[in-house]
């Protein structure tokens, strides 16, 4: 009977397909992310959470990945779908040493 539930569960398993997107909590306060760096896979989504009482703004300089999310006030939350892989920094220019190191595997 255990073999019969296990070859039951490898069935499921395989029709399931590929696993789903991961999504990677990032917040915002005391001017700083936290976490301060995420590993991720392309399709996973980086959603930021501004749990501050200031704004923050969610800004990526590096070439090639470069995108501004703009403002967000406090209370508020966005979303980053990461698309290619590499390795690329998120800085809020509200507030300098605010960074955040974001590494996307294929």
């Amino acid at each position: 009977m255990k073999r019969l539930g296990w070859a039951m569960s490898a069935v499921l398993l395989a029709a399931a397909g590929p696993a789903a997107a991961a999504e990677h909590v990032v917040r915002m306060a005391g001017n700083a992310y936290e976490p301060a760096a995420v590993e991720a896979k392309v399709g996973d989504v980086i959603r930021f959470v501004n749990d501050d009482a200031d704004w923050h703004e969610v800004f990526v300089p590096t070439a090639g990945f470069a995108l501004d999310l703009g403002k967000q006030e406090q209370g508020t939350e966005t979303t980053l779908t990461l698309t290619r892989p590499g390795t690329f920094e998120v800085e809020c220019v509200h507030h300098l040493p605010m960074l955040l190191a974001v590494e996307v595997e294929p």
